[in-house]
């Protein structure tokens, strides 16, 4: 308990961190750090495959470092062919090596290791497609109100995972998905969300009192879309426990004491910032 408290301490310091350098405005240079992370996650999820194929792997590690700079940096514009074009090279290329190393790889590997390779970096860097609203949108969305979206996805990928925590432990009775994750409870899950919306009202109160300056974002918005990225948050941590339990594992990695790999402490995350991307797209489509 001890290295889980010291690691959970560092690594919200850690996103304080994110959050100040995105309050400034230099999210494009976070796409190095979000490489990094997601050529280690690619690495953890086909370690825990099982996956023997070092070209594949390697492929996919180097897919994975390459997609956050090219999406921040516009490379494709220097590209003479579409980015659909290149994913299309790259699934036939993956192909190609399975066939080419089929004694020492499976289809799943291949499925994995582009997984790994695009899906995970690509939801990460919603982060950057959330923060240019604020420059392709100035008259309704402010950098602040940007940190503090992306701070209630923080909230609904971790924060909500500590309070089901400490709730479920007190007054967990129901299993939520025994088969999947015997630990978590409904009663644990109802807590997380709950917990989740009273502190990310609290943060829109403060925030509208110093910081907002115009009305897009309401604070009857806030209560329901935080409830809603809780839910889908509990799914990404979900799905990463199905991929581990299929093989076998309890966790991604051990990178971080107490908590796992890489991918066991963002699997909620690729799917709370995506979706925190969709939902403003939605109500762009209604305000313009």
């Amino acid at each position: 308990m001890k290295k889980r408290i010291i690691t959970g301490v560092l690594a919200a310091l850690f996103a304080i961190s994110l959050l100040v350098v995105i309050g400034f405005g230099y999210t494009k240079y976070l796409s190095f750090a979000i490489s990094v992370f997601s050529v280690i996650a690619a690495y953890e999820i086909l370690r825990v495959s099982q996956c023997k194929n070092k070209v594949l792997t390697g492929v996919s590690c180097a897919v994975a470092a390459f997609v956050p700079i090219y999406s921040a940096f516009n490379l494709g514009s220097f590209i003479p062919v579409s980015t659909g074009v290149l994913i299309t090279v790259l699934i036939i290329g993956m192909l190609l090596i399975m066939l080419r190393m089929y004694d020492k790889t499976r289809f799943e590997h291949v499925a994995l290791a582009l997984f790994g390779s695009l899906a995970i970096p690509s939801s990460i860097m919603t982060t950057y497609k959330v923060d240019l609203l604020c420059s392709e949108y100035p008259e309704l969305f402010q950098r602040s109100q940007i940190v503090f979206i992306i701070l209630c996805t923080m909230y609904a990928a971790w924060f909500c995972d500590t309070c089901a925590y400490f709730v479920g432990r007190k007054f967990g009775k129901r299993k939520l998905a025994p088969r999947i994750s015997p630990k978590k409870s409904v009663e644990g899950a109802i807590g997380g969300v709950a917990g989740v919306v009273i502190l990310s009202v609290i943060t829109y109160i403060i925030c509208d009192i110093f910081y907002f300056t115009n009305d897009t974002i309401k604070i009857w918005m806030v209560i329901p879309a935080v409830a809603l990225l809780c839910v889908i948050g509990m799914c990404g941590d979900l799905s990463a426990s199905v991929i581990k339990r299929n093989f076998g594992e309890k966790d991604f990695g051990n990178l971080f004491p107490g908590h796992g790999g890489v991918l066991d402490r963002i699997d909620s995350f690729l799917f709370t910032m995506p979706a925190a991307y969709v939902m403003l797209s939605v109500i762009l489509a209604f305000i313009r």
